[in-house]
């Protein structure tokens, strides 16, 4: 089973597929758990690089190694998932799934070397997870952040992976002075600082002496906030599309964007413009981001150079229509008529030359170049828009 570049998963379908040159060929079955998305596992003594994703249907954290496949019992619905900097142990947190309230408090830890997980119980509420080496020892810890009321809560991981039998409760050192509408989390391992984005701005942290400590909060650039984060190594900045306009999510058409990204270690900031409308999620990869935005006037691929002093937009492509977009005037997540809400999944290739974007509910995957656009079908609907992977771009330690 050679290890693929590109991976396609229709998790509404339960299929996993990879993408060789103009093929789709099926990589395995399993429902990918959106939220918490695909963790990239670096390369160490051993082992080679490699990636997981929590089944939500199976309840295993699925881990490809090389030519190797392995599945790991976890709690599910999988919410929010990342790893120490070995890649060895991988913390997952629960969430809602189809059920109306939030209804799971479990965390698992993995001991990917071991084949072997274990479980606790924190607060309800969908927490994020990170793994951050704390500033006096580099002991790593499991932090949590929790909403509502707005908290960072470290346990050393040592005390996650002995815990009992029965699943536990297992509490740790908190802060309380952070927003209470956290949602999207970021960790640079190489300084152990943190950050989480909040109404306020990216609030920053690090894990002192086993006790979370704010160490600055730096407020968005433009009118909004970001409520997706990825971190992007090669920089130490972690990179959000912030959300601006109406705050009814009826009036996305309406919604502004901006790419921003923020230094973990100063608070320094930059930004551009994006298209308005749904920006769901966006790509990093060889020094640039991609960003789809849908619109009723159109959808685009908005491609960003990051690599020097500000971003600068290459270029902005049309993508072809959904077949059943989002209805304005509705939530952007609601079904449309029988059907699923549809959007698009992107990713970038590691030399941020390609950019894959899925067309969803319509079984296309467009492969965006220098030369255009060439058009994949998937066997499967890809209701949602799916997700994707790209293997061999830069580590960020936790899922996307």
């Amino acid at each position: 089973m050679d290890t693929p570049r590109l991976v396609v998963a229709d998790y509404r379908a339960g299929s996993v597929y990879a993408v060789h040159g103009a093929a789709v060929r099926p990589f395995g079955s399993g429902v990918l758990a959106e939220h918490a998305g695909v963790l990239s596992l670096p390369e160490r003594a051993g082992r080679p690089r490699g990636w997981a994703f929590v089944d939500d249907r199976g309840g295993a954290l699925v881990v490809h190694t090389g030519d190797e496949r392995r599945r790991i019992p976890v709690a599910i619905p999988g919410e929010h998932l990342a790893c120490d900097v070995t890649g060895r142990y991988v913390v997952i947190t629960t969430g809602m799934g189809a059920n109306p309230d939030v209804w799971s408090d479990v965390v698992t830890v993995v001991d990917v070397d071991q084949d072997e997980s274990v479980r606790f119980r924190t607060r309800v509420g969908e927490p994020g997870v990170l793994v951050v080496p704390d500033q006096r020892d580099g002991e790593p810890a499991i932090v949590l952040r929790h909403r509502e009321p707005g908290a960072i809560e470290a346990i050393p991981l040592r005390d996650g992976l002995d815990v009992g039998s029965h699943v536990p409760e297992l509490s740790g050192r908190a802060t309380t002075d952070l927003a209470a509408d956290g949602h999207g989390d970021a960790v640079d391992h190489r300084t152990g600082i943190a950050a989480t984005a909040t109404s306020r701005g990216l609030e920053r942290f690090v894990i002192d002496q086993g006790v979370p400590r704010m160490i600055g909060r730096t407020p968005w650039p433009v009118p909004g906030r970001a409520f997706y984060l990825r971190f992007d190594p090669a920089t130490g900045r972690a990179v959000g599309v912030v959300r601006g306009g109406p705050t009814s999510p009826g009036q996305w058409t309406a919604w502004t964007n901006h790419l921003v990204d923020v230094d973990l270690s100063t608070g320094h900031t930059r930004s551009t413009g994006l298209p308005p409308g749904l920006a769901f999620r966006f790509a990093l990869g060889g020094g640039r981001a991609a960003v789809a935005t849908i619109h009723p006037d159109g959808d685009e691929v908005t491609i960003v150079d990051r690599s020097g002093t500000d971003l600068h937009r290459l270029r902005t492509v049309s993508l072809p229509a959904l077949s059943r977009p989002p209805a304005a005037g509705h939530l952007p997540w609601d079904p449309v008529g029988d059907s699923p809400a549809q959007r698009r999944a992107i990713a970038l290739d590691p030399t941020g030359s390609m950019v894959a974007v899925t067309r969803g509910g319509d079984s296309q995957l467009h492969l965006i170049g220098h030369d255009g656009i060439d058009t994949l079908t998937v066997p499967t609907p890809l209701d949602e828009g799916g997700h994707l992977y790209w293997h061999g771009g830069a580590v960020d330690p936790v899922g996307r």
